[in-house]
């Protein structure tokens, strides 16, 4: 029976959050989880493109002042035919490790 008390990890996985004080239910607007609401629009430019995975980086010197690194751009959020150089509109929205995410992107102007 006195098991129970000698296995304070058991907490740390999902059980009762004891210690931690309650939260209100709106979410500061600085929170940095998944699903956070876009920034933007933004401008930046199509910094290098995956062809093996199809993937892509942007580089935009607004967002790189606020989370220190390109954005990172998906497959399906990438417009078709878009191309290393291109200049980009997107807005930006926080994935679970806090990096930037484009999303919404549309291609303003080809730069190759």
């Amino acid at each position: 029976a006195a098991a129970a008390y000698s296995t304070p990890t058991a907490y740390a996985s999902g059980g009762p959050s004891f210690g931690i004080p309650p939260t209100p239910t709106a979410k500061p607007s600085g929170a940095a989880s998944s699903g956070t609401k876009g920034t933007g629009p933004h401008q930046g430019t199509l910094k290098s493109l995956s062809d093996k995975n199809g993937y892509g980086f942007i580089d935009c010197e607004e967002t790189w002042a606020q989370y220190q690194r390109d954005v990172y751009v998906g497959q399906k959020e990438l417009p078709e035919g878009a191309k290393v150089l291109d200049r980009l509109k997107f807005t930006v929205s926080v994935n679970s490790k806090g990096h930037p995410k484009a999303e919404k992107v549309s291609i303003l102007s080809s730069g190759g």
